[in-house]
């Protein structure tokens, strides 16, 4: 380890940097406001010393800036979020799982590179060629980082910024390159992800309160800077850019650590990490205090049985419009940028009413007043539903039944090979030894279509080997029996039959989800028809989760009652209700359609036993005398 500060205070020195700043460091700046206050913490902050007793800026050197990121507690050491000891990249750093690479402190230093994840190196949060590469500011440790050398130098010279939906470049943790949306400029910026801006505002504002003095016309302005104002220094919209990123995420402790590590490394501290109102009260002293006006004209479209699409217009801001804040029955479910007027939500129950509310946010964090609100209610849910989780064979040919019209070989119910080793149905021809073969597995009693408005298809499945498609087809001629390849047989609509993408031994696994097959009609039975004949390489399939639901044609419009049932997913073993109206009887099913349980009431007051009843997904069919409400029940 080095040590760069001078003996005289080095003891002092130690003591000081196990906490904040000393007592006494920012006397100088009290009771002060604005530029006043930005020149008296660069006096305090600078490479002068005034004799006040206090360390002072004393430039280290380029290549000692490694040595200062491997100290102890340096902030530069991953000892926040994996905790592993590694480099601190705010550039790679990924903050709620694990990061895509990571560096060891002098391992891996650039260095050519060809992507990331090669080598690390020094990224001037204020670009060098601002200040021509010159000292001290080449070396300040407050604005020179550890990052990926990759991701340095996707970033280059470009501002920070906020970058849209487009962004041209992005990096493995989500930092990102494009044009700018915050207003004020509109060419290309880097925008970090949110984690860190507060860190790097910090950072670059630091350099305009260390460097007012050294600030020059030479210097470059890199669309930032002010063109010979030492005070201001940046220019308005990168000042608005900043302040937001300083408000919206507030000092942590990675950051106090760093800023004590840079006192003893350099002998001066970030005062805006020491005292965060310092900001405003230099660049804003008079900070905004005015509201946007509310969203307007909040509306609630394309409603269905568990979602719906929230729109509303634009509001206005005296100075600049941040985000909008959607509320569901007064809770936040989403904060949108300002460029959204819009917000699909999902996940709704059915038969249920919503009420929504927008506010409006600027920059400065200024809320405006709720706009109008938007009742919804959503659709009736399905009230058909087919499932097959294929967990017991013994039950399997109530739903299923297999053919084989060729070959040995069937489909063959396993208890293990399903989605997370649950059971399934599979088929491997593959075992055979590549004879040909074709088989079937049908549902056992064909299903309505005309009965239904809207039908959809989901299940799960996994190929291992060869190249045989899974086809699933369906056919309104079928009779049933033993040679359904003498019927016509049509492949579902809206889907493509898969194929292991290489024929490896690999398991590849497809999720087919909320296929829409309403455009059948008729009665038709549903197959999985596995077929060999024509020389494709055997495949051997597994299929699990098989799903329908639909909604029927013949559900009458009724009037919406207040009913509430829960907890829904029900974790406890009772259901309770609450509800005004006269309810003769709950009848709960399964996914199967199996009467599970039946509740004769004169009305609904209170709970239902949910002992007897396994782990999984029920409906909950509630009948009154005009009307019969259907409910999806989740038992954990």
């Amino acid at each position: 380890m080095k040590y760069y500060l001078s003996l005289a205070f080095s003891f002092f020195f130690f003591l000081s940097a196990l906490a904040q700043a000393p007592q006494g460091y920012y006397d100088d700046a009290d009771g002060l406001t604005g530029f006043e206050l930005k020149t008296a913490l660069n006096q305090i902050i600078d490479d002068i010393d005034d004799g006040d007793g206090f360390p002072f800026h004393q430039d280290q050197g380029y290549g000692a800036l490694y040595d200062a990121y491997a100290n102890p507690n340096s902030g530069d050491t991953d000892d926040y979020y994996e905790n592993d000891g590694t480099v601190l990249d705010m550039y790679s750093e990924q903050p709620n799982s694990a990061d895509a690479y990571n560096y060891n402190h002098f391992q891996n230093q650039c260095g050519n590179y060809n992507g990331e994840g090669v080598c690390y190196n020094r990224e001037h949060l204020v670009p060098q060629s601002t200040f021509n590469s010159a000292s001290p500011m080449k070396n300040d440790y407050f604005h020179v980082v550890p990052t990926d050398g990759s991701v340095n130098g996707a970033r280059g010279s470009f501002p920070f910024g906020e970058v849209g939906n487009n962004p041209d470049y992005t990096s493995t943790n989500g930092s990102k390159r494009g044009d700018n949306t915050f207003p004020g400029y509109n060419g290309v910026v880097f925008e970090p992800i949110d984690e860190f801006k507060g860190d790097i505002a910090r950072s670059v504002l630091y350099f305009a309160i260390r460097y007012e003095q050294e600030f020059s016309s030479s210097w470059d302005a890199n669309e930032v800077l002010t063109s010979n104002d030492e005070q201001q220094f940046y220019v308005q919209w990168y000042i608005d850019l900043l302040i937001s990123w300083h408000l919206q995420d507030p000092v942590s402790q990675r950051e106090i650590d760093r800023n004590n590590n840079g006192y003893f490394f350099q002998g001066n501290r970030n005062p805006l990490i020491d005292n965060p109102a310092y900001v405003q009260q230099i660049w804003d002293p008079e900070p905004d205090t005015e509201a946007p006006t509310p969203p307007a004209n909040l509306t609630a479209s394309n409603v269905t049985n568990n979602s719906l699409l929230l729109s509303w217009e634009a509001s206005t801001d005296n100075e600049a419009l941040d985000s909008y804040q959607i509320q569901q029955d007064n809770q936040t479910i989403a904060t949108v940028d300002a460029s959204e007027l819009s917000l699909s939500v999902d996940g709704l129950e059915a038969e249920t009413t919503y009420i929504f509310q927008v506010f409006a946010i600027d920059a400065t964090g200024n809320v405006s007043d709720a706009s109008n609100t938007a009742t919804a209610t959503t659709l009736p849910g399905p009230d058909f539903s087919f499932f097959e989780d294929f967990d017991n064979c013994d039950t399997v040919s109530d739903s299923f039944f297999t053919v084989s019209e060729l070959s040995d070989l069937d489909w063959n119910c396993t208890d293990n090979n399903g989605l997370n080793n649950t059971g399934a149905y599979q088929m491997n021809s593959f075992s055979g030894g590549q004879v040909p073969s074709l088989d079937w597995l049908i549902t056992t009693n064909p299903i309505d279509f005309d009965a239904y408005s809207f039908l959809e298809l989901s299940f799960y499945t996994e190929a291992t080997f060869g190249n045989t498609p899974l086809q699933v087809v369906y056919s309104t001629d079928y009779n049933g029996g033993n040679n359904p390849s003498n019927f016509t047989w049509t492949s579902l609509p809206n889907f493509t039959a898969p194929t292991h993408p290489d024929g490896s031994n690999n398991e590849v696994e497809f999720f087919f989800d909320e296929i829409d097959i309403s455009a059948i009609s008729g009665t038709a039975y549903i197959a999985f028809k596995y077929d060999t004949t024509s020389g494709e390489e055997a495949t051997r399939w597994t299929v699990d989760n098989f799903l329908i639901e639909a909604t029927s044609l013949s559900t009458p419009t009724f009037e919406k009652v207040a009913l509430k049932m829960y907890p829904n997913p029900a974790t406890e073993n009772h259901l309770y209700f609450d509800s005004a109206v006269h309810v003769h009887q709950v009848e709960i099913f399964n996914l199967q359609g199996r009467l599970k349980k039946r509740i004769e009431f004169g009305s609904v007051q209170g709970k239902i036993d949910l002992q007897d009843l396994s782990t999984g997904i029920y409906f909950v069919k509630i009948n009154t005398e005009a009307q019969s409400i259907t409910k999806k029940l989740i038992v954990k």
